[in-house]
């Protein structure tokens, strides 16, 4: 009895799934996706006021804002001459990684930690390499980065190239306006990344 009522379950699952899609519910779902994460410019200007005022970035970067799944708000653009995407991510209160850590040598360590627990993919890096340091002066913060490379684990000749940085902003948004630490990361296959485009983008936002 218990059997017949699995395969039961399972015919009606499989029959409103065929259902969902033939009246178009694949269109609407990614129709709301799409007007979640890219609304007017605008309004999404508006409600990013916790990462900056992004109100001077040229127009050749798309700007979206993502489905908060793993705890961490996100505010990302796309560079849309090459595709490049850069990713600014709030770190709330976690001990992962801050701008005084770009004054030693330690934040090697905590990046290769980051760059694995903030990832927006299933990929995970190894034999990180520190290719640059530097400062990029913004308007309104002097933002600490690194420029990186690595290997793409368990993807054999697989490498990446990027740039993380960090930098401190009120959230204005939130009760009691808390600072936090955010990160800006751009990564991108090896040999088309251009940490130029990252740094134009940082460049003109009021952090």
């Amino acid at each position: 009895m218990g059997c017949l009522k699995s395969i039961v379950k399972k015919i009606i699952f499989a029959a409103l799934l065929i259902a969902f899609f033939f009246f178009g519910g694949c269109d609407f779902v990614m129709t709301k996706y799409n007007e979640f994460t890219s609304p007017p410019r605008e309004e999404l200007l508006e409600q990013s006021k916790d990462f900056g005022d992004f109100s001077l970035v040229s127009s050749d970067y798309r700007l979206t804002r993502s489905i908060n799944l793993f705890g961490y708000r996100k505010f990302n653009a796309e560079y849309m001459p090459t595709g490049q995407k850069i990713t600014i991510i709030d770190l709330k209160n976690k001990d992962v990684i801050a701008p005084e850590d770009f004054n030693t040598k330690a934040i090697d360590k905590k990046i290769n930690d980051a760059l694995n627990n903030l990832k927006d993919s299933v990929i995970t890096l190894e034999n990180l390499e520190i290719t640059g340091r530097g400062t990029i002066i913004a308007k309104g913060k002097n933002i600490p980065f690194v420029n990186f490379k690595a290997d793409v684990k368990n993807v054999p000749f697989k490498t990446v190239e990027g740039t993380l940085g960090a930098y401190k902003s009120l959230n204005i948004s939130k009760k009691n306006k808390p600072q936090t630490t955010k990160v800006v990361l751009s990564m991108r296959d090896c040999k088309k990344y251009n940490q130029q485009v990252t740094a134009n983008y940082i460049k003109s936002v009021k952090f």
